[in-house]
């Protein structure tokens, strides 16, 4: 690995938005989708003209009958979607590790997707769709946890088999079409034609600092394949770039002279171990051709720690880890701001007993997220406030809690892994609405709260490092959001989401209104 092959890489969309896969449309325009994970609405859609300037459209999974689950935990839901187009028609097949393998189809994406197909008798993993110039359609994936005949659990690598698109059957038998370079967690395949050759790629190291992104050819798609003499094709291990754990490569353009690439990767910052904890995102890049491979070999990509603004970072969309069945949560947008109205509910920040939370995604390390509680007396019991959320085992609260006396008790606290410590607390009369806030930057979370005039108090600082990936784990990254939790109805007025520049983000979603099935 060095860093002479170090090529700037240009961030598509801002804040966890893992797992891209593109596809061009027959009009020329390129459509993109992500995983999501347990968060609702999900699998979200952006288009571009040019592959570098991206918009959303939508959000592939936004009814509760796209996402079937009976209970959900952070990092379940859906995993690494494909997106293709065939004869006029869109294609969506992805993962739902609590139910199974998928598609959704659509004959427009702006207009919305369908509900399921499942893929009964396909396990495993980032499925993925080929259809040949005959017509023929494959599936192919990673290895699946079901056992074989003789009970040997199925060896890591590439499977693939003939799938029905009308009906999502299975035709036949799944054949090891590749078994990985090194067999650590082979995942992420798609297979292409170019020039009458098949040319398989798929992410292998596992998703944190060993990924990389290898290719492999055949001229018949079941194989045999040559390894790419250059793999991986991309990787950043081994490297002090503020992009790492790149791969999970998607293409479009591939039988052009220069195919467009997409991959994700995570911003992380100059401590050592490095950390980052805003989660993985979607880069773009261009590729050549050179002998029939790409011209790519150990390629790495770096980028700027801080967003430019040209990435949707002050992009605001409003998620819940889980479906809000119980319709808790509602964002209203006025001609100037918007608020957020939550009725308290049980004291968890786990998925598995209902959406807990109300949040938009972190889209950079620095920030500033507040808003104003307009009555602290109408929490009746228990408390509200601001969640900094990794997950279930990993968040920092500023919350206010049920006033006493005329005062309510303001308090930050950071939850590590079942260690729950007070950064800092302080008491303001509940007679005033109370703003609180919450600033990060690349070492971490400043905490905030004022009420009446010349009130300001600040509440302390917390590691950001309680909330990377190498201490909280999961797939997902940090979402900034609002929690209820005890007895009442709590309203958060003048949300504000400002990035370092100081520019405001849209306080607007592609959802209005109530935050349940109906008005997403």
């Amino acid at each position: 690995m060095t860093l002479f092959n170090c090529k700037p890489a240009h961030r598509i969309v801002s804040g966890f938005h893992p797992d891209p896969s593109i596809c061009r449309t027959p009009e020329g325009r390129y459509l993109m989708v992500n995983s999501s994970f347990e968060f609702f609405p999900g699998l979200p859609v952006f288009e571009s003209e040019d592959g570098e300037h991206w918009t959303k459209i939508g959000d592939a999974l936004a009814r509760s009958s796209q996402f079937v689950y009976e209970r959900i935990g952070n990092s379940q839901g859906m995993y690494a979607p494909t997106i293709r187009v065939h004869d006029g028609v869109y294609y969506l097949i992805v993962t739902n590790v609590n139910a199974g393998n998928l598609m959704l189809t659509s004959s427009d994406p702006h207009a919305g997707w369908s509900d399921p197909v499942w893929i009964d008798g396909w396990p495993g993993i980032d499925p993925s769709l080929f259809v040949d110039d005959d017509g023929t359609a494959y599936i192919c994936g990673n290895e699946g946890a079901q056992t074989q005949k003789d009970g040997e659990a199925e060896p890591a690598g590439i499977y693939m088999s003939r799938i029905d698109l009308s009906t999502g059957r299975v035709l036949d038998a799944r054949r090891r079409i590749c078994a990985g370079i090194t067999g650590s967690n082979p995942e992420g395949p798609h297979i292409y034609k170019r020039a009458g050759m098949y040319y398989l790629m798929w992410a292998e190291g596992g998703t944190e600092s060993g990924h990389m992104e290898n290719m492999a050819r055949a001229r018949d798609p079941e194989g045999p394949y040559e390894m790419y003499p250059g793999n991986p094709l991309i990787t950043n291990r081994s490297t002090h770039l503020t992009l790492q754990a790149i791969g999970h490569c998607d293409c479009a353009d591939f039988e052009d002279d220069r195919s467009l690439m997409v991959f994700h990767g995570t911003r992380n910052n100059n401590e050592y171990p490095a950390q980052g904890w805003i989660g993985r995102e979607p880069y773009a890049v261009r590729f050549t051709w050179k002998g029939g491979w790409p011209d790519l070999s150990d390629q790495s990509y770096e980028t700027q720690l801080e967003g430019k603004g040209d990435a949707l970072e002050r992009a605001v969309a409003w998620i819940t880890p889980g479906i809000d069945v119980a319709g808790r949560h509602r964002v209203h947008h006025h001609a100037d701001s918007t608020s957020v109205v939550i009725a308290a509910g049980r004291a968890t920040f786990d998925p598995a007993y209902g959406a807990p939370l109300i949040g938009t995604r972190q889209t950079d390390m620095m920030c500033d997220f507040s808003a104003v509680l307009l009555d602290p007396s109408r929490i009746l019991a228990g408390e509200a406030g601001i969640v900094v959320y990794a997950n279930a085992g990993h968040y920092m609260t500023l919350s206010v809690q049920a006033p006493r006396d005329g005062m309510s008790l303001i308090e930050c606290r950071v939850h590590n892994a079942g260690l729950d410590s007070i950064v800092a607390s302080a008491r303001l009369s509940d007679r005033y609405p109370v703003r609180i806030g919450v600033r990060g930057d690349d070492t971490g979370y400043s905490f905030r709260a004022s009420s009446e005039p010349g009130s300001g108090i600040n509440l302390g600082h917390a590691p950001g490092k309680v909330l990377s990936f190498t201490n909280a784990g999961g797939f997902t990254g940090t979402l900034l959001g609002f929690y209820a939790h005890g007895e009442g109805l709590t309203v958060f007025d003048d949300v504000e989401y400002t990035l370092a520049e100081g520019v405001t983000g849209a306080a607007t979603s592609h959802e209005e209104g109530r935050h349940d099935e109906g008005d997403v």
